[in-house]
């Protein structure tokens, strides 16, 4: 009988780095797989539908929220997304912030589609930290401008709408939590100064982690908020793995999250992107909130 033939250890080391070749290959096929497709549907926009139950109104109100735009465009002059917006028929459109991005001087594309938007409903909006650094660092016409547009930007301030037979009482942050409570800021020293109300009081801001804390016990109703941008990649039975507000795995990423004083906290997954890391499995949302009395 002849030996039996032994594979030699360089032939076995040949063979383990060729397997770890073949599955690096598989692997990278796979992420640019998985990049690619999601590329393809953020090209497009969902619509989430967010009902929420107040007492305090009379009339159903219909918001409209966009957040995190970031200059985006969904279509010629974001023919899509106004498209959209007019078939859903709001009460009003709120801005959550950054709806531009900082040190971009170009502001058509948000002007442009508040011109437009202007002519479906009243547009209300609260800085987020991109128009906040623009307006205090390079730009200190820009919140003149927008007024310009027809938004009504509102900054650590109240104001009553009427819709319908219903009064509410918008209110807006600008500070996030390292400038909450900053003397020279005025978050901390506009809530100490907020009269109590019987309307149903909405809070504009664009960060929701504020809720953590910062926000609660104020007798706010609703708060429509951005920033997270969904935690950039959302994974199944998860949700969002990162934003800046609140680091990994964050609580307020997307959805209605209602907190310990009973706050409806809506945080929008936002429109846009900002940095180099992609939307993964977090198409971009227009937000749509229904507040009912019943």
């Amino acid at each position: 009988m002849g030996k039996a033939k032994h594979r030699k250890p360089n032939d076995r080391k040949y063979f383990l780095l060729k397997l770890i070749a073949v599955l690096c290959a598989a692997a990278a096929a796979a992420v640019i797989l998985i990049v690619g497709v999601n590329i393809a549907v953020n090209r497009n926009f969902t619509v989430s539908f967010y009902p929420i139950r107040c007492d305090k109104v009379s009339d159903n109100i219909r918001i409209v929220e966009l957040a995190d735009l970031h200059n985006k465009e969904f279509g010629p002059n974001n023919s899509k997304l106004v498209s959209k917006i007019r078939s859903l028929k709001p009460d009003m459109i709120v801005y959550a912030g950054d709806m531009m991005t900082y040190k971009n001087d170009d502001y058509s594309v948000l002007f442009n589609l508040s011109d437009q938007l202007s002519e479906i409903a009243p547009i209300y909006a609260c800085y987020g930290n991109n128009e906040l650094d623009q307006q205090l660092f390079r730009d200190k016409h820009f919140a003149t401008q927008l007024g310009d547009h027809n938004v009504k930007l509102l900054s650590n301030e109240s104001m009553d709408v009427e819709v319908g037979d219903t009064t509410v009482q918008l209110i807006a942050i600008s500070d996030d939590t390292k400038q909450f409570d900053i003397e020279t800021n005025n978050a901390k020293k506009f809530l100490q100064r907020l009269k109590p109300t019987s309307n149903c009081r909405i809070c504009l801001t664009h960060y929701p982690e504020l809720f953590k804390e910062k926000l609660l016990n104020h007798d706010i109703d609703v708060a429509l908020t951005g920033h997270a941008h969904g935690g950039l990649i959302r994974l199944p039975k998860i949700g969002g793995l990162y934003s800046t507000g609140e680091g990994f795995l964050p609580k307020f990423t997307a959805g209605v999250i209602e907190v310990e004083d009973g706050t409806q906290v809506v945080v929008s997954r936002g429109l846009g992107d900002s940095g180099f890391i992609p939307r993964i499995n977090n198409q971009p949302e227009l937000v749509v909130v229904d507040i009912c009395w019943y």
